[in-house]
């Protein structure tokens, strides 16, 4: 009858959350065995909930290993999509320059066209624009430089860069039949 006594204050420890393989064990050894008392030994219980507790731990320690390698997959795979996403774009450039190309060599291919079907006299004066396109290019990259070098801020010193566009005598003398410079 002393076996049943224990059993409900080893219950009476597990509900009040202390380690109740613990008490069980306790309860269990305070009960003699029904054999003779000069052969009475203890019986415990085996580490029950210990083992649980290394089970619980392995598990994390699995779902963590699980948990890394999923993260690790996840980077590769975002560099994988970066990397090919790099290339998708590196190959669109490529197309693009070469379409750029084409379009450039089309167009260089009907211009000279054009000039050869000119009399030499319409070349002449073709040449001629062409050179004066390429000096107005000339100009314009000249002054997007001056701008750059001086800071782009368009302050004192876009006067100066927007002189070169401006005719070299901005004071002409209407009465002047000669079309000379005269300063006021």
């Amino acid at each position: 009858m002393k076996f049943v006594h224990s059993i409900p204050s080893a219950v009476l420890v597990s509900f009040l959350s202390l380690h109740s393989g613990v008490a069980m064990s306790k309860g269990v050894e305070q009960v003699p065995s029904s054999t003779s008392s000069a052969q009475t030994k203890p019986t415990v219980i085996a580490n029950f909930f210990g083992d649980i507790q290394k089970a619980i731990q392995t598990v994390d320690q699995v779902n963590e290993i699980r948990l890394r390698e999923q993260r690790r997959q996840e980077v590769e795979r975002k560099q994988r999509e970066r990397r090919q996403e790099a290339e998708r774009r590196q190959q669109e450039l490529e197309i693009a320059r070469r379409e750029a190309t084409e379009q450039q060599r089309l167009e260089a291919e009907q211009r000279r066209q054009y000039f050869e079907s000119l009399s030499p006299e319409q070349k002449e004066v073709y040449l001629a624009e062409q050179r004066a396109r390429q000096e107005q290019a000339d100009k314009a990259a000249a002054l997007l430089i001056m701008m750059l070098f001086s800071g782009g801020s368009g302050s004192s010193d876009s006067g100066s860069a927007e002189s070169a566009f401006q005719d070299p005598c901005p004071y002409t003398d209407i009465d002047n039949k000669n079309g000379g410079c005269k300063a006021p």
